[in-house]
């Protein structure tokens, strides 16, 4: 009786985490997919561009190349975490 309640209760979590799951990976497949790469190297080109015409400072250029990092790198990031952690 016990383990059919724990199984009842455990799926109906799984049913009401699945459209929260596939919307943080539809958000995480936008921020990642090929097209968000290319405008990602387009902007660090201007970035290049503006930096080289003296138009933006390196520590603005610097924000937002890490910025770009955290986007792409983040799930390897947060990969490293946990396995330090576990």
């Amino acid at each position: 009786m016990a383990l059919a309640i724990i199984f009842v209760l455990s799926s109906s979590s799984l049913a009401f985490a699945g459209p929260i799951e596939d919307g943080v990976d539809w958000v995480l497949d936008l921020l990642t997919n090929g097209i968000a790469r290319s405008v990602a190297i387009i902007g660090i080109v201007i970035l290049g561009y503006l930096a080289w015409a003296g138009k933006i400072t390196g520590e603005a250029c610097l924000k937002y190349v890490l910025g770009i990092v955290l986007v792409f790198g983040g799930a390897t990031i947060v990969d490293l975490i946990i396995a330090a952690v576990s």
